[in-house]
């Protein structure tokens, strides 16, 4: 009797475990847990969660400055809502409002001009496709002669490519104008140079080469581009 108990136990636990590995089969492929998908859901619940603090962050900095305009304060000596902007940026990197507002107060209001372009090129690297972002870096290279008009104008050909590809900027649409005056005015001579007419050919060819290598620029170029400049 006891040496078939013996064998009876392992026999049925083996039956039992069978049994266990074969419903088990079963049910999972009647019911299937994508564990990534559940992390994936809940990355991007937390994302707008993110999203959501920023926006609000930001809501308060636009009515703490109106406040201080109202109050008479000097908003261009204001600097201790900068942090608040950081830790924005920190939350979204994608918002972009924040880099365009806090680097040109960095760079021009309060001239901090290092600290203000490092912030827009942060920017820029979190938001490559951004227009604002990128006319914004343009335009403070270019106020701040902080790089060559060589490096500007390519920054502007970026800006203008970059327009050209989302078919015009209209939450922005007075950039582009702006973009054009910021060329024209990188094409004025220095009065004091000793070669005012060369540079300003240097500067026009080096444009003028730019804008064909991208594609806005070729021989007849109010006719249909040819198909190998067509973005």
């Amino acid at each position: 009797m006891k040496i078939k108990l013996k064998i009876l136990l392992p026999i049925l636990a083996f039956c039992f475990l069978t049994l266990a590995i074969v419903s088990g089969t079963i049910v999972s492929r009647r019911v299937s847990i994508n564990t990534f998908e559940n992390i994936e859901t809940i990355g991007s619940g937390f994302q707008r969660l993110k999203h959501f603090i920023a926006s609000a962050l930001y809501l308060q900095l636009d009515d703490y400055h109106h406040i201080a305009q109202f109050q008479g304060a000097s908003w261009t000596e204001v600097t201790d809502y900068l942090p608040q902007m950081w830790l924005i940026s920190k939350l979204d990197p994608s918002f972009t409002d924040v880099y365009t507002d806090a680097s040109y107060h960095l760079a021009i209001n309060l001239n901090e001009v290092d600290k203000g372009m490092e912030f827009i090129a942060e920017g820029v690297e979190k938001n490559p496709d951004s227009l604002d972002v990128r006319f914004e870096y343009a335009y403070l290279l270019w106020q701040t002669e902080t790089a060559s008009k060589f490096d500007i104008l390519k920054q502007i050909l970026i800006y203008r490519t970059l327009l050209r590809k989302q078919n015009g900027d209209p939450e922005d649409p007075y950039n582009e104008p702006s973009s054009s005056t910021i060329i024209s005015e990188l094409f004025k001579t220095d009065p004091d140079s000793m070669e005012p007419i060369a540079q300003l050919y240097t500067n026009r060819s080096f444009f003028i080469r730019e804008a064909i290598q991208t594609g806005l620029y070729y021989p007849g170029y109010l006719e249909p581009a040819p198909d190998y400049m067509k973005p």
